[in-house]
């Protein structure tokens, strides 16, 4: 008895701090939950910085014939007689006397300040054509998982919205379980006092009653955990709760199967990354390739000469021209390269075969399991239903002596079997028609309507 009470406290203190919280916690409804999801989560946010980074790659390749300037200021000094030959020929003071034999052959030594600027202006590069093209595949790959990155923190979303919910429902099966134990248990002492009963009676009473006591303690301490993982999804602090506070309606797709299996094949995000990594690889080996072309490119400079002062001119200097380069041999590397950029395209292209089939099971295997979600929850229904007649009539049964009290906690237990089982049932068939729509690449769209 001294137990009993003790977990009965318990259970109240439970209730009442649920309570007090619960005037704090923040409702949020699916739609709510999952935008704001989408808005805060760290991996959303970070996905999207990725494909900012992606996008940013691929400009700056596409940027590649565009002219370089560069400036350089340089300063040297040497006695060194060709580098002296040089500098004072750059700097416009060279003289008769600089041709005599000791200055030739051990001259003073000499500074030099070069201001230069220099000017290059690609005019045929086909690997960075073809690298653009890898850049551009790239940031489009990126931007595919991204958006799989968000329709995987939707669902994720909506998986905890449901957990909050099943686990509100246990709690409020597990009070039920509560008060019919009570119940059980003042039929017992009635009976008792009354003489018609026995004292073993009164006792596995208490037994089942602080069973249940302990089941309500944990279904509150489960709820609070659901509440505080969907705020973290949702990208709240950490401890915070957030409760599911709408309903949940889903139905499944009106398209037939064929019709949703094409759906997916044109909707999944996964899908499109790996066709876009197919197509990233088939540029990485023209850029490879191109490797085996020429390139060609146009350059100009301009520089000032000084031999005391930097950005100063003593004498100034321009140079233009045009270059061409073509590597003939080097040591076959390109050609090494070459072979390993067709085998990572082969390798690309059997992964986009693989995700379709895989994405073609992951549809089939939704509907499957949608239509016995379905079949379950009837079957639950129907359970709940019978158990709590069975419970009724043995209750009626037990009152007027025609049961025993043993009968009756096994009906009772039946019961709260068969009402954990629908609550379950219910959140099941909920995730089973979201899976649907996930697999179909639909979710987001479906949620966001």
């Amino acid at each position: 008895m001294k137990v009993r009470t003790t977990l009965l406290g318990a259970t109240l203190l439970v209730m009442a701090t649920g309570q007090c919280f619960g005037a704090e916690l923040q409702r949020l409804t699916l739609g709510e939950a999952i935008a704001r999801g989408l808005k805060l989560n760290n991996q959303v946010r970070a996905a999207g910085f990725q494909a900012e980074a992606a996008r940013a790659g691929a400009t700056a390749a596409s940027l590649h014939y565009l002219p370089s300037v560069t400036v350089e200021e340089a300063w040297s000094r040497s006695n060194v007689p060709v580098n002296t030959f040089m500098m004072k020929l750059n700097q416009g003071r060279f003289t008769d006397s600089d041709f005599k034999t000791s200055s030739l052959n051990n001259p003073s030594p000499v500074s030099d300040f070069r201001s230069q600027v220099t000017v290059e202006q690609p005019l045929l590069a086909p690997a960075a054509w073809a690298g653009q093209r890898v850049a551009g595949r790239g940031a489009e790959r990126q931007e595919a998982l991204t958006q799989q990155a968000r329709e995987q923190i939707a669902f994720q979303v909506f998986q905890l919205y449901l957990e909050v919910k099943r686990a509100k429902a246990y709690l409020k099966a597990a009070d039920q379980a509560v008060e019919d134990a009570r119940e059980s248990r003042r039929q017992a002492v009635v009976r008792t006092r009354a003489g018609m009963g026995l004292k073993s009676d009164e006792l596995r009473a208490d037994t089942q009653l602080a069973a249940m006591e302990q089941q309500a303690i944990t279904a509150a301490d489960n709820l609070t955990l659901a509440r505080m993982q969907l705020a973290l999804v949702t990208g709240g602090e950490s401890g915070s709760e957030v409760d599911a506070g709408g309903a949940v309606v889903f139905n499944l797709p009106a398209q037939k199967p064929d019709q949703l299996l094409q759906l997916a094949l044109q909707q999944r995000q996964d899908l499109l990354a790996a066709e876009r990594g197919k197509e990233q690889a088939d540029a990485a080996l023209l850029q490879v390739r191109a490797g085996f072309l020429p390139t060609m490119g146009a350059f100009g400079s301009w520089q000032m000469n000084d031999h005391t002062t930097p950005f100063s001119r003593e004498h100034d200097a321009w140079m233009a021209g045009v270059s061409l380069r073509w590597n003939l041999f080097d040591g076959f590397r390109t050609w090494n390269g070459s072979g390993q950029a067709r085998a990572a395209r082969n390798a690309a292209a059997e992964m986009v075969e693989a995700t379709r089939k895989e994405v073609d099971y992951q549809v089939r295997e939704a509907l499957l399991r949608s239509r016995e979600a379905d079949k379950r929850l009837q079957v639950a229904r129907a359970a709940v239903a019978s158990a709590e007649e069975a419970t009724r009539i043995l209750s009626k049964r037990f009152d007027n002596a025609l049961a025993t009290m043993l009968e009756l906690l096994d009906a009772q237990s039946a019961l709260n079997q068969a009402r954990a089982n629908l609550v379950e049932s219910e959140s099941a068939q909920l995730l089973a028609v979201g899976q649907v729509y996930y697999r179909a690449g639909l979710f987001l769209k479906e949620v966001q309507q």
